[in-house]
């Protein structure tokens, strides 16, 4: 089996060498990620300039030869498979992310995008990610969350995956939970509840300007309030590692009913 391992963290995170880690044991392995980090970044590609790919050598135990691209990690899975693998590639794994990706989230993370990058390329992936205290600087002990990934993926890998699976786990915060179990589950579609915090800031006075300047940065600290106790947010906080199966078409098909019904039935609007 061919692997292509990336992530949105950068190539130098120490989330991918454990992934990468896990991937040799299940076949051969190519790394292609990004030259720095890229978190939240969501499913952007780069259009307007050329992408630089370097050769890296990460040192250690969990030492590898990579290709570290100065693009969007979807970038680094749609280049690798168009241009920098010969072999066809069988699998995409995408982290371990430094953070939980569960609920709306999933929506502006870089690392399910890489996976959902190669799965609209019919390849299967499998997006990791492990949840961690955002108001700490420490991060994860990935070594035990690298063990939960091998495990999950020998169940996973039995049974071959179709080309259009997309499978997002999620792994409670190691730090506060021994894992209660697994469970299979939909995602999250509640609010997330985050703040900005504001800081003014003193600029020389423009003639196209008015007034004060401020600034507004995304503080690290949000919950999701999600009434539904079986959704992947809700679940990761009782300690249970989560799976979501997860689609590229996101056609809503009871509004295209809806709809059809409305707007094809020869009635004027």
């Amino acid at each position: 089996m061919n692997i292509l391992v990336c992530n949105d963290d950068g190539i130098f995170a120490p989330g991918l060498a454990a992934l990468v880690g896990v991937a040799k044991q299940f076949g051969s392995v190519t790394v292609v990620a990004p030259e720095s980090p890229q978190s939240a970044m969501a499913h952007s590609i780069t259009l307007t300039r050329p992408l630089t790919v370097t050769q890296v050598k990460i040192p250690g135990a969990d030492g590898f030869d990579g290709l570290a691209v100065d693009g969007r990690p979807a970038d680094c899975v749609r280049l690798a498979i168009k241009n920098l693998v010969t072999e066809p590639i069988d699998l995409v794994l995408s982290g371990i992310n430094a953070g939980a990706n569960v609920g709306i989230n999933v929506f502006y993370s870089g690392t399910v995008a890489a996976a959902a990058e190669a799965t609209m390329m019919g390849i299967p992936a499998v997006a990791v990610s492990v949840a961690m205290d955002h108001t700490q600087e420490k991060l994860p002990d990935f070594a035990p969350a690298a063990k939960h990934t091998r495990d999950l993926l020998a169940v996973l890998l039995n049974s071959p995956l179709k080309p259009d699976d997309l499978i997002n786990i999620n792994i409670p915060d190691l730090d506060k939970f021994t894992p209660q179990g697994v469970r299979v589950c939909d995602q999250s579609d509640a609010e997330v509840h985050d703040t900005y915090i504001r800081q003014n800031i003193q600029q020389k006075p423009q003639p196209t300007t008015t007034g004060q300047t401020a600034q507004y940065r995304l503080a690290d600290d949000f919950t999701f309030n999600d009434p539904h106790h079986a959704s992947d947010a809700a679940l990761i906080e009782e300690g249970y590692i989560t799976v979501t199966p997860l689609q590229t078409n996101i056609t809503n098909h009871a509004k295209l009913k809806f709809l059809t019904r409305r707007l094809e039935s020869g009635k004027s609007f």
